[in-house]
């Protein structure tokens, strides 16, 4: 559902519908209006939202194969004979390079290479692609990038061994880095071979069980009981090679009756049919049936156990039901702890560029977080010199991923990646940059990456300028010297094409370089990467915001300039008469006024950060007035508070049914538009419910809204 205006400006243009106390509509209370919360409960709803360790983190992405080979005995996968039967050949961009595990890990000193030089350019964490054992050619290509598993039990024999696995993650936890580790929970490597061609859809062909009885398989998704199954009663009658049988582990993987056995997923797609066929040909597994969920997270669950991971990427996890996550995320979170792992992170890979249709794989499907692919769209196009707007919009949508948990929404962000094509590529496309300018943009990318929220991700090559020529094969290059010849005289953001040398000798390249320096400047100014956000100006090339440190009440503001010419500008700040210490970008300090207004000077294509020298004033929490309208992008209603304060104040939203005893948390939120939504869906039509917002100030008072009624109507 793309959408080119935010929803506050929607909302300005009087798109939504009011609802609420005196909402055309309404219908009456049928119950005394219960009076607001008050005492332990006030408290208990007033506390400000959270984030996940993962807010803190900056994530190195690392396909294994590409990044160094410790061990060319192993290059081959232990076989002999051509790149059909090895799936080696570091001449081709689709095969087998000889990277692997011993290389990535390094002897955990020297910084030139392994997990000490990760560590060295500022990282805290590392995400490597699956390392499982492979269906090691399909096709035209090879498996080095990992998505096509068949044994799930143990490393593929190209990157190593378990033995090297161990010594990496060691290596890892040793130098303070988390591991993420890739998995795949819709598919396996292609083994099984339908009858018939193409997807065939549940309305065409319904699941039957052993007995020939029709039934809807959605209907067992997530639950305990699955019809008995028979291979020749799937939709697809599945066909394996008498030499495959038993080619994958764990044993039950062999099982033909664990997979939809639909057929290829079609070039225009139902979301039944991206969920039950064949992504790319790979054997869809049947997520709905519990042994399958039982299984995926006993065999995830190992790896957890065997090596102390501290999170997963989950693979294609738009592809699985849509009951999936809320069945397996408590089995993988409970091995996690027994692990001793309790705040064990999981983020999902979801490509949408659309964030309300993001947010319902979160709020709806339990995946716990996703990747921003919307966010990586504006920001990359804004560092290409494009609208500001769509940053600040893309920063109020987190609304909608916010529940009752009270988690503020803080997912992995990133300005290119595997798939897609590389981070200056990315921006490149968008600009038609070159050279001095490319990198001025692409420095100015990395700024947004870690100076807005999320935790940043940026894949292996890019600190070393790699842009590449497009996405999936064209945007995996070499880390060590590479066999491909295209690769070797390709064009570098900020340094010359690696002709026959090793990227690891790349000394003090620009992008690496800025990267230190952002990660330092986050470890010292924390509120950079776990602070509140206020957009203070998003308009053509200037973005503005402030970051909060709520415990100690500091104010930063944050500006970039993405045109080629300077600029200035003046925002409003919640730090009145404060001298403020630049940090970034400046070398002088600037001046609030008695308002809070601060005017700077921005240089072309760069950003700056300053710091008040005062604490924010002390300022008694305005009481908030709530308003209920329906949101014109999602069907639900939109529970919105308006604060008349310039204090940074966090807002708890409650909701309250008719006859219950207590409130309970909608969401909270501690950057404006102070917003939470009510789901239509789970209540009844006429059903009256009170709504409360509760508002904390930043020293940490305390104001209640008057309770507002709704009554859900037919609307």
């Amino acid at each position: 559902m793309p959408r080119s205006a935010s929803p506050r400006l929607v909302a300005a243009l009087g798109a939504a519908l009011t609802f609420g106390l005196l909402g055309a509509g309404a219908a009456p209370a049928v119950a005394p209006t219960p009076p607001p919360p008050a005492g332990a409960e006030l408290a208990a709803l007033a506390q400000p939202p959270v984030r996940s360790s993962i807010a803190s983190q900056r994530i190195y992405f690392v396909m294994t194969d590409r990044y160094a080979n410790g061990d060319p005995a192993n290059d081959r996968g232990g076989r002999s004979g051509a790149r059909g039967v090895t799936g080696y050949d570091p001449a081709d961009t689709g095969w087998f390079h000889g990277g692997d595990l011993k290389g990535l890990t390094g002897d955990c000193t020297g910084t030139r290479t392994g997990l000490a030089r990760v560590k060295e350019l500022g990282f805290t964490a590392i995400w490597v692609t699956p390392p499982y054992g492979q269906k090691t050619v399909q096709g035209d290509s090879a498996a080095y990038h990992g998505y096509w598993g068949l044994d799930f039990t143990s490393v593929d024999p190209h990157l190593g061994t378990d033995a090297d696995f161990a010594a990496f993650a060691s290596c890892a936890h040793e130098l303070g880095l988390k591991v993420y580790l890739d998995v795949v929970v819709n598919h396996t490597g292609d083994i099984i071979t339908p009858t018939g061609s193409g997807y065939v859809g549940p309305d065409e062909v319904p699941y039957r069980d052993c007995h020939g009885r029709v039934f809807d398989a959605a209907r067992y998704a997530g639950g305990k009981t699955f019809p008995c199954l028979k291979a020749s009663n799937m939709p697809r009658v599945p066909v394996v090679l008498a030499a495959d049988r038993n080619a994958k582990r764990p044993a039950w993987l062999n099982d033909v009756t664990r997979y939809h056995n639909r057929g290829d997923i079609a070039s225009s797609c139902s979301e039944t049919c991206l969920e039950q066929g064949d992504f790319y040909g790979l054997d869809d597994l049947f997520t709905e049936q519990p042994a399958v969920v039982s299984g995926l997270a006993q065999v995830y669950g190992d790896w957890i156990r065997r090596y102390k991971l501290d999170g997963f990427r989950v693979d294609t996890a738009r592809h699985v039901d849509r009951a999936f996550f809320k069945a397996w995320v408590p089995l993988i979170r409970r091995a996690a702890r027994e692990a001793g792992v309790p705040d064990f992170e999981i983020f999902g890979e979801v490509y949408l560029n659309d964030a309300i249709q993001l947010a319902s794989f979160v709020r709806d499907r339990g995946v716990p977080n996703v990747l921003d692919f919307p966010f990586q769209d504006a920001v990359a196009g804004f560092a290409a010199g494009q609208s500001a707007r769509a940053v600040a919009s893309k920063l109020g949508d987190d609304d909608y991923f916010h529940g009752p948990s009270g988690a503020a929404y803080t997912p992995p962000t990133f300005l290119g990646n595997h798939d897609m094509g590389r981070a200056a590529y990315e921006i490149k496309d968008r600009s038609r940059a070159e050279g001095a300018e490319l990198l001025r943009r692409d420095l100015l990318g990395h700024d947004l990456l870690y100076l807005l929220r999320g935790a940043p991700v940026v894949m292996s090559g890019d600190e070393v300028g790699m842009i590449g020529s497009g996405g999936d094969k064209a945007a995996r290059q070499d880390m060590f010297a590479t066999g491909v010849s295209v690769w070797r005289s390709e064009e570098r953001v900020g340094s010359a094409p690696i002709g026959g040398g090793s990227s690891f000798d790349v000394a003090g390249h620009p992008v690496a370089e800025r990267l230190r320096t952002l990660a330092a400047l986050r470890d010292a100014h924390p509120a950079l990467a776990t602070g509140a956000t206020i957009v203070r100006f998003a308009q053509k090339q200037l973005l503005v915001v402030s970051r909060i440190d709520a415990a100690a009440r500091r104010e930063y503001v944050v500006a970039f300039n993405a045109a080629t010419a300077p600029a200035t500008v003046a925002v409003a700040t919640a730090t009145p008469s404060a001298s403020w210490t630049p940090l970034l970008g400046a070398s002088a300090p600037v001046g609030s006024g008695a308002g809070g207004r601060l005017s700077l000077a921005l240089p072309a294509l760069t950003a700056v950060v300053f710091r008040a020298d005062a604490d924010l004033p002390r300022l008694e929490p305005a009481k908030p007035v709530v308003r209920v309208t329906e949101d014109v992008f999602t069907g639900m209603r939109q529970v919105a508070a308006t604060i008349a304060t310039a204090d940074p104040v966090s807002v708890a939203f409650a909701v309250r049914r008719a006859g219950a005893s207590r409130w309970l948390r909608l969401a909270a939120d501690d950057s404006p538009p102070y917003r939470a939504f009510l789901d239509p869906k789970r209540y009844r039509k006429g059903e009256t419910v009170y709504l409360a917002a509760v508002v904390r100030s930043s020293d940490g008072r305390v104001a209640v809204s008057p309770v507002a009624p709704f009554t859900f109507g037919k609307a």
